[in-house]
């Protein structure tokens, strides 16, 4: 049996350069990386269901819904290896019912939200969105990358047509949140969580830009909360790599917007406008080999 040290598999052609990037890193730090795409995607399944290779840990970037790659992690698993974000924990991350009511358990700040279940009638929609100031969010309770979200909901009609269009699923209708204007730069803020290293960044909600957070600014506009925030969604959500999307209102109260995403776009800014910026992403790539590193020399 041959082993690696780290397995990678991606799917989506932008990821390409993260992907050779960790495969850089790993072998500059003396390990042993795998590739796994759609070019030996079924003759590496068989080696590995074959116990001709083993890897020590995966990070699997394909998308689940593809038919191809579906249900990669859990056949990883099976051959006991382990994959960075474990998919049962995934997929609770995911659920997003159960992120808000772990989250307000744990004394994490979210916006005021309510659960639209499939079947609520005309009615029913309306008692529960008659106490939300308007306009409110739209979001569905499964999911993530931003389909089905709607900004600026105003009534019944908006939720109908929600459904109309991405079927009668449960979905939150939650407070929108405005964000405080820190100099010109709204106080929104993507931080990426990868094996306990905590890196915020500023992410505009409309462009999707994405600018470093310098330690002067996070000083000047007092936003240390981030890390403390960060600490505790790493605690409920328990995802080794993730983003989440944290906002300052007006009055400085800091809400979760976006609880626990385990896919991060990783696109690089120099080659996106929207991308990561290329620091941040150089960051995480060493941030996961330290991590695959540190194992190899505790065992």
């Amino acid at each position: 049996m041959e082993h690696f040290d780290l397995g990678i598999a991606w799917n989506w052609e932008p990821d390409n350069e993260f992907v050779e990037g960790l495969h850089n890193e790993a072998l500059g730090r003396g390990l042993k990386p795998y590739l796994l795409h759609a070019y030996n995607f079924y003759s590496s399944l068989k080696d590995i269901a074959e116990s001709n290779i083993y890897f020590r840990f995966f990070l699997n970037r394909t998308n689940e819904n593809d038919s191809a790659f579906n249900g990669l992690s859990n056949f990883l698993m099976r051959k006991n290896i382990a994959v960075i974000n474990r998919p049962d924990i995934a997929r609770r991350s995911e659920d997003k019912f159960l992120m808000h009511a772990e989250f307000k358990k744990n004394n994490i700040p979210v916006p005021e939200t309510f659960f639209l279940m499939p079947g609520d009638d005309n009615c029913v929609l309306e008692a529960k969105i008659k106490n939300l100031s308007k306009p409110f969010v739209l979001k569905p309770a499964a999911g993530s990358c931003g389909d089905g979200v709607v900004l600026g909901a105003k009534s019944v009609e908006d939720i109908l047509q929600l459904r109309r269009t991405h079927g009668d699923i449960p979905y939150l209708a939650q407070e929108r949140i405005f964000p405080e204007d820190l100099k010109n730069k709204p106080a929104w803020f993507r931080v990426f969580c990868c094996h306990g290293k905590i890196t915020p960044c500023w992410w505009h909600p409309e462009t999707h830009a994405y600018r470093v957070l310098e330690r002067n600014e996070m000083d000047r506009f007092e936003l240390s909360r981030l890390f403390r925030i960060a600490e505790q969604i790493i605690s409920v959500c328990k995802l080794d790599f993730f983003t989440t999307e944290i906002a300052v209102d007006g009055k400085g109260d800091f809400f979760v917007i976006d609880y626990a995403n385990d896919q991060p776009d990783m696109r690089k800014q120099s080659k996106f406008k929207d991308g990561v910026p290329d620091r941040i992403v150089d960051g995480v790539i060493a941030d996961i080999v330290s991590f695959v590193k540190m194992a190899e020399n505790n065992q």
